[in-house]
């Protein structure tokens, strides 16, 4: 008896060995194939294919093996399928299964192919349940199975996602992915690389933990990736539950930020700028946008600290926030200045580019320590900067600028083909040297003025906009000096002759009135001025100081950058300007920007008559006027170009006179 039942003990166990050695090749599994898809099929809502290439065995570690399978697509999405899969090498412990647990020890994935898509309407088409309606609104309340993994490969695969939404679509491809998950209690780590949108990328993923991101619940997510030249890595609390939401610190640097603009399906405009972001700070966001908080920010020349806001769920992203730099370098959206000592430079013919407004809107609280637009320079500030598709507006309701205050606005609307311009300026208290340093490149004007100006214009080169300005203003400068001449110590030097007048003598007294440490002191220098078409006329211009007074006109053409000024300055040896002697210049400025030129006005000498106008230049450094019947000269060459050498030194140039025509003689009778 107990002989008898050993044996059927040993039979019993030789065929279990028999059936696990050669079961798997002996039962037809394809015979099965129908009854697979039509489960799977009924389970995931949509049809479920294999190919005929199927195999199970047991021993000596269970495993299936599945080539060509196929999910097919959601009803109303492009494509054939949601996902395929090349090859599928799954291996399962069979003894945890009784506990209803899960250990894959091996579970490959060759050539797997995933088309993700989110319709106009916001469908998804990976949503296997519900076959393309609105993914739900919890994943809360399920129970999973442990599952442990073993060897776990993604090999050569393929990830599309087409946001009809957004309008964009990313595709990444040779994805090569190892993950680690030995339950679904514990870390789940993903390693690899692939090519995401063209670039070479990497990741570097450890999510804590699997069964919370499941069911809904918070998990903890450390994320290190990077994408051509960008880097982005993050700390964050991952929750899955009515929406995508996570929150934490995060660093982001992309030194080419048109590369990774165009990773993320937006191209940027190839114009001056939007060459680098990086951020750093608190994040708290979803899929459609993100909230930064002890941002640091760092975009071109550009490094800010505030708060943030992103959000790119339209077609184009938007910025928002408050920021504080300290400084607000806008020179890499400007055409370069000329290089120095290159004098002023003709306006470019060469279209301006200012796409770049059209890559991102933005609105901006802005507090910054400095602001730089080429040679200007502005002191502390604050501004609001809207940028909406194109239309940029700048309001400055507190500008510093050269020792002053003032407030401002600037317009530039590039949503047309011809891009148009406008603004308005209103500063005081400007120390007038450093500002004339950097706007006239010479430093001989001291003094603090106000300035005040408007202006439209419209065009797509520089050339085009300076010819079609029009606009107003004014300058008042109070309390300063011209340097480089002293005209009241002319006149005082010419009125202590003892010997006579001489033109040796009068070369003397302007040669010790002229140099770098001689001024002339005004206690106000003011014009207005209108613009049209690019030409600026100024009706009046003067200029009162103790010992001097100067009174002019004149046209200054933008397009042409050319100059036309007459100016007539008085000077005198008392401050008040009676009982002494005088000395008036008139004098013509003309030229271009790049060279103008100074010289004796000598239409106000025949219009003003020679008697009159010598007497009032020279005769007060003469003593009495002519006798009469006694013959009147014009002044000789000397004369004239001692005048002009004196004015010279205020503007640094003057003009030459040739000889012929000094020497020339009026025509007609001057005192008509």
């Amino acid at each position: 008896m107990i002989k008898r039942l050993v044996f059927v003990l040993v039979a019993a166990v030789a065929v279990l060995v028999a059936v696990l050695l050669f079961a798997p090749n002996v039962i037809p599994v394809a015979a099965y194939k129908g009854r697979i898809e039509a489960a799977a099929s009924e389970s995931a809502g949509r049809p479920i294919t294999i190919g005929d290439n199927l195999s199970f065995r047991i021993f000596p570690r269970t495993g299936f093996h599945v080539e060509d399978l196929v999910i097919a697509n959601a009803e109303g999405f492009e494509g054939d399928y949601l996902a395929r899969v090349g090859e599928a090498d799954i291996g399962v412990r069979l003894l945890p299964l009784l506990s209803r647990s899960i250990e894959i020890d091996r579970f490959v994935l060759i050539e797997p192919e995933i088309n993700l898509a989110r319709a106009a309407d916001g469908r998804v088409n990976w949503n296997l349940a519900g076959a393309g309606e609105p993914a739900p609104e919890a994943a809360g309340g399920r129970e999973f199975r442990d599952v442990r993994l073993g060897d776990v490969r993604i090999v050569d695969g393929v990830a599309r996602f087409a946001d009809a939404v957004a309008g964009k679509s990313y595709a990444a491809e040779d994805i090569d992915l190892k993950v680690v998950l030995k339950s679904f209690r514990e870390p789940l780590e993903v390693d690899g690389a692939m090519i995401f949108q063209g670039e070479p990328a990497t990741v570097d993923l450890v999510l804590t933990t699997l069964e919370d991101v499941l069911n809904g619940a918070p998990s903890n997510l450390k994320l290190d990736v990077k994408v051509g030249e960008t880097t982005a890595g993050a700390d964050l609390t991952v929750e899955t539950g009515s929406a995508l939401s996570y929150a934490g610190p995060i660093d982001f640097n992309a030194p080419d930020l048109p590369a990774f603009a165009a990773l993320a399906g937006t191209e940027l405009a190839d114009a001056p700028g939007f060459d680098r972001l990086s951020l750093a700070g608190e994040v708290d966001g979803g899929p459609d946008g993100l909230h930064l908080s002890d941002a640091r920010i760092g975009f071109d020349e550009i490094n800010a600290q505030g708060a943030l806001n992103l959000d790119w769920s339209g077609v184009r992203p938007k910025a928002t926030g408050v920021l504080s730099t300290d400084k607000l370098d806008l020179r890499p959206y400007l055409p370069p200045p000329p290089p120095p000592d290159a004098g002023f430079p003709p306006w470019s013919e060469a279209p301006m580019d200012l796409s770049s407004l059209r890559n991102i809107d933005a609105d901006f609280d802005i507090s910054t320590d400095a602001i730089f637009l080429n040679d200007l320079e502005f002191g502390e500030s604050r501004l609001k900067l809207v940028v909406d598709n194109g239309r940029m507006t700048a309001d400055i309701p507190e500008l510093a600028m050269y020792g002053g205050q003032g407030s401002g606005q600037l317009v530039v609307n590039a949503r047309g083909a011809t891009p148009s311009f406008s603004g308005n300026f209103d500063v005081s208290a400007v120390e007038a040297q450093p500002m004339s340093v950097d706007v006239l490149k010479h430093d001989n004007l001291l003094g603090l003025g106000a300035l005040k100006f408007s202006f439209t214009a419209a065009g797509a080169s520089q050339a085009a906009i300076m010819s079609s300005i029009d606009g107003e203003g004014g300058f008042d400068i109070a309390d300063g000096a011209l340097k480089g001449v002293n005209f009241p110590k002319i006149a005082r030097t010419l009125a202590s002759l003892q010997d006579g007048f001489s033109p040796a003598a009068l070369q003397d007294a302007v040669s010790l009135a002229q140099g770098p440490r001689e001024e002339t002191d005004f206690s106000e220098f003011l014009s207005n001025f209108n613009i049209n078409d690019g030409l600026i006329d100024a009706p009046t211009i003067s200029l009162n100081g103790p010992f001097v007074t100067m009174t002019g006109a004149g046209a200054v053409d933008l397009s042409a950058q050319t100059i036309d000024l007459r100016l007539s300055p008085r000077a005198s040896t008392t401050a008040d300007g009676d009982g002494g002697r005088t000395i008036t210049v008139p004098m013509r400025v003309g030229g271009t920007f790049s060279v103008p030129t100074l010289g004796i006005d000598r239409e106000a000498f025949l219009r003003a008559g020679l008697d009159r106008t010598l007497r009032g230049l020279f005769g007060g450094a003469r003593g009495d006027a002519p006798a009469e019947g006694e013959e009147e000269t014009e002044p000789s060459s000397i004369e004239e170009t001692l005048i002009e050498e004196g004015l010279g030194a205020i503007f640094g140039r003057r003009q030459e006179t040739p000889a012929e025509e000094t020497e020339a003689e009026p025509e007609g009778d001057p005192n008509q």
